[in-house]
């Protein structure tokens, strides 16, 4: 794990000094496991966004298709020299090969932007999707493949285990982890585990996965190697913690849960177990009494029987805080608010679920059918404020086919006076017209006393070619807006897929992407 403040110096945010000695990173990789079967299948999906946040001309993208063992079957380069949306569509790069690989595979594609200018970040923005007609599911990019030395050095910083994610396991729902290997072979995978429950119980244990071979992918259900896991779980959702022996690669797991009675996968990305983080380093040194100590904000879905649902998992560095939460409506204008919501004491370890639909009853109803948004703050005592705050984000749709929420793994926002001096945000996300895709964006501070408007040109861009158009909108402070394809002029425009670009005057602009599946069906994921 690298240390939060050597991630700020390399990506040069919230106004870091530039570092002169930083290398520039003109490679940009990312690693997935992919699945085809008669269910569903795998696809990647980008932006051309190098052309715009960077000025890069052009970057040249090499595809790697290999099977399970790790062996190559296909390599593919392409050019990105347009600003458009891009698809690696796993069906199609399988029916070059011979017929075998096109009913029941199990593999990775491999991902390789190669430039002369400096692309900044080693991972780019990527979105892996699993899919059929009835339901989808996504995450950003989380494995990779380590660009050199020093890369593998700054990343192994620290070696923490990997958390922060829901797990199911009934007679219906399944749990599951799955990575693809580096170039360095594993003699005998091993793995450590800590489950929690909803009560908060503990089941602690150990297994081994044997040899894993170079770039080889592996998918592991838990209920292989965890004896007595639905009993303990209670068919309730719970939480695990991973501390594993993979080495040679940026081991960010896929995670996730499968359901049999609808064929289908919710999955997400694992973040790291911080609870044993001490260090100076692993605590936020920039108290300032005009921000609150870290904050974010969460869109509420309220209608049709759909639920939200905040997550504490027990992954933080040893600290206690008091969460707050307030409701605001669609103007900004405060409806709710709870300013000692929870008292977390992290040494204690548990793991939390609320209901933020539940924290409704209170309001005035003419308010409940409207789109609500929840600002999350949290108050840390005695100044021990973790570095890094990760939290899980559940939307779901009950009465439906689908049984799995989307859980969203998301960072709150650190209180920090160099991010006032930022002159804008920029940030963009996919749309999928046949998936009833919803964009939120808010306009929520660590600011205490918050009163900025934000104005922010949307820039829509298609698949079919490089043609866009674009849309004005302004959000008050403390409000949210959402986007739809309910407006003509987009659905007109973007009929397959697509990207939106949201160019801000306001550094504190975030969101998140959504497609509601009328099968109950939810995916989302946080904005890049």
């Amino acid at each position: 794990m690298k240390s939060y403040y050597q991630h700020l110096k390399s990506t040069q945010e919230f106004g870091e000094t530039k570092n002169l000695l930083k290398k520039p990173v003109l490679r940009s990789s990312a690693i997935f496991p992919v699945i085809h079967n008669q269910s569903y299948s795998s696809s990647i999906h980008f932006l051309g966004y190098w052309l715009l946040k960077r000025n890069i001309r052009e970057v040249t993208l090499v595809i790697t298709l290999r099977n399970i063992d790790g062996e190559i079957l296909l390599r593919k380069i392409q050019l990105i020299d347009h600003a458009k949306a891009f698809s690696i569509i796993l069906k199609n790069l399988l029916q070059e090969l011979d017929p075998e690989h096109q009913k029941n595979f199990i593999g990775s594609i491999e991902t390789e932007f190669n430039s002369t200018q400096d692309m900044v970040f080693p991972y780019p923005a990527l979105v892996l999707e699993y899919h059929n007609n009835d339901f989808n599911t996504y995450v950003h990019t989380l494995g990779r493949i380590y660009n050199d030395i020093e890369d593998l050095k700054e990343n192994d910083e620290t070696t923490v285990p990997e958390t922060g994610f829901d797990i199911h396991e009934t007679n219906d729902l399944n749990s599951f982890l799955s990575f693809v290997n580096g170039p360095l072979e594993n003699n005998d995978g091993f793995i450590q585990y800590t489950i929690t429950n909803h009560n908060s119980r503990k089941l602690t244990g150990s297994f081994h996965i044997g040899k894993i071979n170079s770039y080889e992918t592996k998918f592991l259900y838990f209920k292989d190697y965890i004896q007595n896991i639905s009993e303990f779980l209670d068919n309730h959702s719970g939480s695990i913690s991973l501390n594993h022996n993979f080495k040679g690669f940026y081991p960010r797991l896929l995670v996730g849960n499968i359901q049999k009675s609808f064929p289908s996968v919710s999955f997400t990305h694992s973040y790291y177990d911080c609870t044993s983080c001490v260090n100076e380093s692993d605590y936020w040194s920039r108290i300032n009494e005009n921000h609150f100590d870290s904050s974010i904000y969460l869109p509420i879905f309220q209608k049709n029987n759909q639920f939200t649902n905040l997550i504490i998992y027990p992954n933080l560095s040893p600290s206690n805080f008091t969460l707050r939460i307030d409701i605001h409506d669609k103007n900004g204008k405060k409806i709710f608010e709870n300013d000692d919501l929870l008292e977390v004491n992290t040494n204690e370890q548990k793991l939390v679920k609320i209901e933020l639909n539940n924290l409704l009853s209170s309001i005035d109803t003419s308010t409940k059918d409207d789109d609500l948004a929840a600002h999350i703050i949290a108050n840390f005592h005695n100044n021990k404020i973790p570095s890094r705050i990760k939290f899980g984000l559940d939307v779901g749709i009950k009465g439906l086919d689908s049984k799995l929420p989307c859980n969203i793994c998301f960072n709150m926002r650190m209180g920090s006076p160099l991010l006032e001096s930022k002159p804008g945000s920029f940030h963009w996300a996919p749309m999928f017209s046949t998936r009833n895709t919803v964009l939120t964006l808010g306009n929520f501070s660590t600011l205490i006393n918050y009163e900025k408007n934000a104005n922010l040109e949307l820039n829509f861009y298609r698949i079919e070619d490089s043609s866009f158009i674009t849309k004005q909108i302004s959000l008050k402070p403390n409000s949210e807006k959402r986007l739809t394809f309910n407006d003509p002029e987009l659905k007109n425009f973007l009929t397959t897929e697509g990207w939106v670009t949201i160019k801000a005057d306001n550094p504190y602009v975030h969101g998140y992407y959504f497609n509601m599946n009328s099968s109950g069906s939810v995916a989302g994921d946080h904005l890049f």
